[in-house]
């Protein structure tokens, strides 16, 4: 994209109803409002985990993964926010939307911030880890290659990737190839027999990314 084309300012946040002790949000930007659930740690919480679905959008990603962050991680004094796209599948549009979130989570007090990717999310998530200072570490799940071709510009920030060996979507075949051309440092973790979205395994993808944010975040 020519650099005019990334340009995304937010005019105001509009708050919405709560849901299951989230708040509904939607930031107004420049180029439409950006759909977001936010589950709040607390005044004083500095630190934010960013949720990213796949190409046809949504709240929860993987296994329901997403929506038991928000449940298990404010606990932890970690704010979750779980983000849609205002243009699914595109994925330039897709990218200014998370890296516009991740300046409404910093302007709100997070200067930390994970960011989890599911599937063309995984993607969407690797390029903005690259370009947002915010960013601590990445973990992209089920990722496609295409748009990730930076993950080489990651480093050093870690990078988990996470693939299921029965994902017939996208084989995990694409997390070897970006684990193999990101820098250090790197995880890569299969789960035998999974799908697409490690419906097989949701427990066990939990503790996986519960684990890592609590190392790395």
């Amino acid at each position: 994209m020519a650099d005019e084309e990334l340009e995304i300012q937010i005019l105001g946040v509009e708050p919405g109803d709560e849901v299951a002790g989230a708040r509904k949000v939607e930031i107004r930007t420049t180029r439409g409002p950006i759909p977001v659930i936010v589950h709040a740690a607390g005044e004083n919480a500095s630190r934010a985990v960013l949720c990213v679905c796949g190409a046809i959008g949504g709240y929860d990603g993987p296994a329901m993964l997403y929506p038991r962050l928000g449940l298990e991680m404010p606990r932890k004094g970690v704010s979750v926010a779980r983000m849609n796209y205002r243009v699914p599948n595109d994925f330039n549009e897709c990218l200014l939307d998370t890296l516009a979130t991740l300046n409404f989570l910093k302007a709100i007090g997070h200067e930390h911030a994970v960011l989890i990717g599911h599937s063309f999310g995984g993607a969407v998530v690797i390029n903005a880890g690259t370009l947002h200072e915010a960013v601590t570490t990445v973990i992209a799940i089920s990722s496609q290659l295409a748009g990730a071709h930076v993950v080489g510009e990651l480093k050093p920030k870690p990078l988990l990737l996470i693939h299921g060996t029965a994902d017939s979507i996208l084989p995990d075949q694409c997390s070897r190839v970006l684990y193999e051309a990101a820098g250090e440092p790197k995880t890569l973790k299969l789960f035998e027999g999974a799908d697409h979205r490690l419906s097989q395994v949701p427990e066990e993808l939990l503790s996986v990314v519960k684990d890592w944010i609590g190392a790395r975040l």
